[in-house]
């Protein structure tokens, strides 16, 4: 997350990301029985409402200038309001297939081990990311994903696990141990 870009700017970025479809998830095949389908709104608990969320802290935001110490700790109080988002706890170790955009952590250009799953294309590449709830650490150990293009559209199948985890890019809620990795089409 770049802290110095202006607040204003980027609360207004966040809320029309916010308002990007996700890609849509993949319908499980036969022999995948006991994988659930789960889309993005899956992921967040009832009750919990990060548009709502964003739009309380930009009408606060929104009469101050981008240098305001008030603007600052609303900036911060919005940070950490999503990097500690709800997690829906039914799914925790759950086998499901999930699709997205992915955000390369550890590879070589090539093959990636490591990376994050996103539902909208730019997410954690502009700020604010998305809430920790709409970010998924994908782990690809036992066989590297192949990587085609920057931002690939992919459906992930594996484990998923309600785990906290933060680097400098963002936050996730939950993390995905991939049996599979697809890459689908444009």
């Amino acid at each position: 997350m770049n802290r110095g870009a202006p607040l204003s700017l980027a609360l207004a970025i966040g809320l029309v990301l916010l308002a990007a479809p996700a890609p849509d998830a993949q319908e499980a095949k036969a022999g995948d029985a006991d994988v659930r389908t789960v889309e993005w709104k899956d992921l967040v608990p009832a009750g919990f409402n990060p548009d709502q969320l964003l739009r309380k802290y930009y009408a606060d935001v929104a009469p101050l200038k981008d240098n305001d110490p008030r603007a600052e700790r609303l900036a911060e109080k919005l940070r950490s309001a999503w990097e500690n988002a709800p997690v829906v706890a039914a799914l925790d170790k759950k086998m499901v297939k999930l699709s997205g955009f992915l955000v390369t952590l550890e590879g070589d250009g090539i093959s990636v081990s490591e990376f994050l799953l996103v539902p909208f294309l730019g997410a954690c590449i502009h700020v604010p990311p998305p809430p920790s709830n709409q970010i998924v650490l994908v782990r690809t150990a036992a066989r590297p994903f192949k990587v085609k293009q920057i931002f690939e559209i992919v459906t992930v199948t594996g484990r998923l696990r309600t785990q906290a985890m933060r680097n400098d890019m963002a936050s996730a809620s939950y993390v995905i141990d991939a049996t599979r990795v697809e890459a689908q089409s444009r």
